[in-house]
């Protein structure tokens, strides 16, 4: 993929023309983006659109000594643009705000990780009428399903190339793949008309991991289940999450809390409680981008700096180095990046991200939490978010179900709950042996007692 640009080249030359026009700048980096993409998406369970294309590009951060920062990029790759990019990029560097924060770009302290299974080969030759085929699993399903009245989804595949290198040793390069299939299922019931939908989604590094039926056959499922709902009343129950809703309430909660930049702000919930207890000790937590074949897996971050797995809770303790940092953060604090640099493309300059986000399973099997359940609520989803900043969450139960007598019941309609996130922390009683894996998150299915729920049965 485009080998007809050598990138290595390229790259030395803008630092090189960095170097003669300011020669006092104290760090730069280049970073080299190539992407090429399959899409195909699906409406009303047919085919919408297809889609293949390519892009590639290149950027430059200069930083002067007094921490201002200029940045610019271009997507064409012949050398007279470059090197008219990097004066300008010099030019915003020198009118640029001064930030006493900024330290320096990472630096090549030691060596990188070795992680398998992050490019698939197929991709290469794969067209669109290989593709075509994915779909046409999505298609079947809802075709062939008496209560399956439409269906809209897609498959997409990815294959991203990154070289960074930058003034204080960095120089690194690699490629991976994404595979991706997802399908939004719509049914009605056919006695009362009732209409209801239900969503999954597959994301995989390898192409042969990727099975569209068993998406659409989730998505049916998770459909149909949230037919026939019913009111409840208000009381104080029992809440099992499903890994969608350990995810939803959990997780991605984490993730926003947990990011440097978010908590050096006080935009975190968990201002203040490093070194200190947060919740059950059922609650252990990594950030692990080492694991082989994951898709939040990686060498190395949006900087070129090692990636490495991170302990974030342990036993239910926030850990004092609990933090996701890129260099910027972990500069301002005095400590070293983690390798959590995330970079969207050659466009943008890098922010925060986790790798892979893991609530590790506890001992208990999913059934068994459901049958001690007297009377409860198994939580698939919600299409609120919690307050990251306070930890507040009320919102609605989008997709959810009675559980009475250990037994799953009908969906619920209109209901809601209500709860801070460190008493949802503290709330925990068990998690289960199973998990499920949705991109960058590794969730079980977790229990939570005394939760508020609000119904609308009188």
């Amino acid at each position: 993929m485009y080998d007809d640009i050598d990138v290595f080249e390229l790259a030395k030359f803008a630092i090189k023309i960095a170097e003669k026009n300011y020669s006092n700048y104290k760090c730069a980096e280049i970073f080299i983006g190539k992407s090429q993409y399959l899409n195909i998406e699906v409406e009303e369970n047919s085919v919408k659109y297809s889609e293949i294309g390519r892009n590639h590009g290149i950027s430059i951060r200069i930083y002067q000594k007094n921490g201002s920062i200029g940045f610019a990029f271009t997507n064409i790759m012949k050398k007279n643009v470059v090197e008219k990019m990097v004066k300008n990029a010099i030019k915003m560097m020198r009118v640029g705000t001064p930030d006493p924060n900024f330290k320096n770009l990472p630096e090549k302290l030691k060596p990188y990780a070795t992680v398998e299974g992050l490019y698939d080969k197929s991709i290469k030759n794969l067209s669109i009428e290989d593709a075509i085929e994915y779909v046409k699993d999505l298609i079947k399903v809802c075709a062939e399903d008496d209560q399956a009245i439409s269906q809209s989804g897609d498959f997409t595949a990815n294959s991203n190339f990154s070289y960074i290198f930058n003034s204080n040793g960095i120089e690194v390069n690699g490629e991976e793949t994404y595979f991706n299939t997802s399908s939004n299922m719509i049914v009605k019931d056919t006695i009362n008309g009732e209409v209801s939908n239900g969503y999954e989604s597959q994301m995989k590094r390898k192409l042969v991991d990727i099975n569209a039926t068993k998406t659409a056959e989730e998505a049916l499922k998770n459909a149909k289940r949230n037919l026939h709902r019913k009111k409840i009343k208000t009381k104080k129950m029992q809440v099992i999450l499903s890994p969608k809703g350990t995810i939803n309430l959990i997780l991605n909660p984490i993730a926003s809390a947990i990011n440097a930049e978010t908590y050096q702000y006080k935009r975190s919930f968990l201002v203040g409680k490093r070194g200190k207890k947060i919740g059950s000790d059922l609650i252990n937590i990594d950030d692990n981008a080492l694991i082989n074949g994951r898709i939040g897996s990686n060498i190395f971050d949006g900087e070129g700096f090692p990636c490495t797995n991170k302990k974030i809770i342990e036993h239910g303790q926030f850990l004092q180095s609990g933090l996701l940092h890129n260099s910027y953060t972990a500069g301002k604090e005095g400590v070293e990046s983690t390798g959590n640099a995330s970079r969207r493309s050659f466009s943008s300059v890098p922010s925060i991200g986790i790798s892979n986000l893991i609530l590790q399973p506890g001992t208990t099997q999913k059934d068994e939490l459901i049958q001690n359940v007297k009377e409860g609520i198994l939580l698939n989803s919600t299409a609120d978010s919690p307050n990251i900043a306070t930890g507040d969450f009320s919102g609605l139960i989008s997709q959810g179900n009675l559980i009475r007598n250990g037994q799953i019941k009908h969906a619920l309609n209109e209901t809601m709950f209500g709860i801070n996130l460190l008493d949802l922390f503290e709330s925990i009683t068990s998690i289960s042996k199973e998990y499920k894996i949705y991109g960058p998150y590794s969730a079980p299915y977790v229990k939570i007692e005394n939760v508020q729920i609000i119904g609308a049965q009188s």
